[in-house]
């Protein structure tokens, strides 16, 4: 059976009415040798633990609503996105103020990709700062965003 990514993530959006500020960012239901995996990829924006990741596995063992899946037949695997996830949304951006990012967009207003580090998020726009000095980008025109490791 096949369940779309909307169907997936509200038979998981309900396990985490009580899991703070935990959020789901992305999920996907695998089908695997005699059942289905289920990877979810959870983050908060205070920072997420490995207690909490915990938590929300077992919310999600005990709680999945997906008409016509045998949850016994379910393996989760509950983990926050790491570096490599692409960063979407306002919510996610707002975590990484001060942080180096490469930036993908559809500006005219800056270089793409853009390496910058982000200086302030609101609902509408991204300032950041580049090599050559500080830009805005208003959200519509980003496509998403990297964080660039300093080693």
């Amino acid at each position: 059976m096949n369940w779309s990514d909307e169907e997936i993530e509200a038979g998981i959006e309900h396990c985490f009415e009580d899991a703070e500020d935990i959020f789901l960012v992305d999920a996907s239901l695998n089908a695997s040798r005699g059942g289905y995996q289920l990877i979810a990829k959870c983050e908060s924006d205070s920072g997420i633990t490995i207690d909490q990741l915990a938590r929300v596995n077992r919310s999600i063992n005990n709680s999945l609503l997906l008409p016509g899946l045998d949850i016994t037949k379910v393996t989760v695997e509950v983990t926050s996105p790491g570096s490599n996830f692409p960063v979407m949304s306002v919510r996610h951006f707002r975590r990484f103020v001060g942080h180096h990012m490469k930036i993908e967009h559809r500006s005219d207003a800056a270089p793409n990709p853009l390496e910058c580090e982000i200086i302030d998020v609101n609902d509408e726009t991204l300032s950041l700062r580049t090599e050559n000095g500080e830009v805005s980008l208003d959200f519509a025109d980003v496509n998403q965003g990297t964080v660039k490791l300093r080693w």
